[in-house]
């Protein structure tokens, strides 16, 4: 009896050592799935989607939640998931897309406005799409204004990183040729995810040069585009920056990869958790100060470079993480979390 008295408690103290590592989180309750998040000065905005339409809803720091009125234009506009979402504090810029047509393309639209109304801008159909069409990958503002990052049929070879600008109602595709963003037989890119950085831009991904794959990014700096490889990695998934550093997470020999930037990037030490080849991972923020991926491993963790900790409440894959007015909120699992 003594020996059972003592193995209950041993195993009831691990438990509540386990429990007490754990973050605790909220669940905010919305009326719809949720797919995308971004701020709006001190606002945070939730891109939603019932079963057939999208909406979009902003949260202040009390919790008080409000619909943004949204006006689509065109058939697959009323129908589209969100693809991405930025503000420049302003303005609210929105990339949608759904699937249709004969051969299951994404049909894509893009929206602008503010937290009262957000309008479907309709562009041309060889604006985003038509022969040559790649993806597009999100949305980003910059001191020049919004940018959408995708990917286009390069001149040369495979496709080109492609970028559109807005002006007067109508997005428009810029050349890559020439620059860093431009594919060619001896080296093709790969675009996955955007981020702000300073006035400009930094878009992450892979390339692959006579045979050797590589994790890379491109970044844009109000004028031009430069690019990097980062060390020992095989695709960049995510990145964000603040306070004078980007950190990108991706994937290395089929595990998490994590770099920083500085003179040069560097890649920083984290805990081993595998990262497949159709995973996607969320966008890094700051949690107290420190550096944290929120990743669905074996039930969603908190990762930094120093360890990894449960998290008491969210579920399921994570598509993104932000923070705004000191707090952090999460997606995972469809669910909008926040954490207390």
């Amino acid at each position: 009896m003594r020996r059972l008295t003592i193995a209950v408690l041993l195993v009831l103290t691990g438990c509540s050592s386990i429990a007490d590592n754990a973050v605790g989180f909220t669940a905010v309750d919305l009326t719809a799935p949720a797919e995308a998040l971004t701020t709006h000065g001190d606002l945070l905005v939730i891109g939603t989607r019932p079963t057939d339409h999208p909406e979009l809803v902003t949260r202040d720091k009390t919790g008080t939640q409000s619909n943004v009125r949204l006006t689509p234009a065109t058939p697959y506009g009323k129908e589209a998931h969100w693809y991405g979402l930025a503000s420049d504090g302003t303005t609210i810029t929105g990339v949608g897309g759904e699937r249709g047509g004969a051969h299951g393309n994404v049909r894509w639209s893009a929206w602008t406005g503010d937290t009262r109304q957000i309008n479907e801008k309709p562009q041309a159909f060889s604006t985003f799409g038509g022969y040559g069409a790649g993806e597009l990958i999100g949305v980003v503002r910059t001191k020049q204004g919004p940018l959408i990052i995708g990917s286009w049929q390069s001149a040369k070879a495979g496709l080109d990183i492609a970028t559109w600008t807005y002006a007067q109602d109508t997005w428009t595709r810029q050349p890559s040729a020439g620059t860093a963003l431009e594919s060619s037989q001896e080296l093709l890119r790969f675009p996955l995810a955007v981020t702000p950085n300073g006035d400009g831009a930094l878009v992450v991904g892979w390339q692959i040069a006579k045979g050797v794959v590589s994790a890379a990014v491109w970044q844009f700096d109000g004028t031009s585009w430069t690019t990097a490889t980062l060390p020992d990695g095989d695709a960049a998934l995510a990145a964000r920056c603040w306070d004078g550093t980007c950190h990108v997470v991706g994937r290395s020999k089929g595990k998490l990869a994590w770099w920083k930037s500085g003179d040069q990037w560097t890649k920083v030490t984290t805990p081993d958790i595998p990262v497949s080849d159709d995973a996607d991972l969320s966008a890094p923020v700051p949690v107290n100060g420190t550096p944290t991926l929120f990743i669905d491993h074996n039930g969603v963790k908190l990762v930094s470079e120093k360890d990894e900790r449960p998290a008491d409440g969210p579920t399921g894959e994570v598509k993104a993480a932000e923070t705004v007015g000191g707090q952090v909120f999460v997606i995972a699992g469809e669910r909008l979390w926040r954490l207390t």
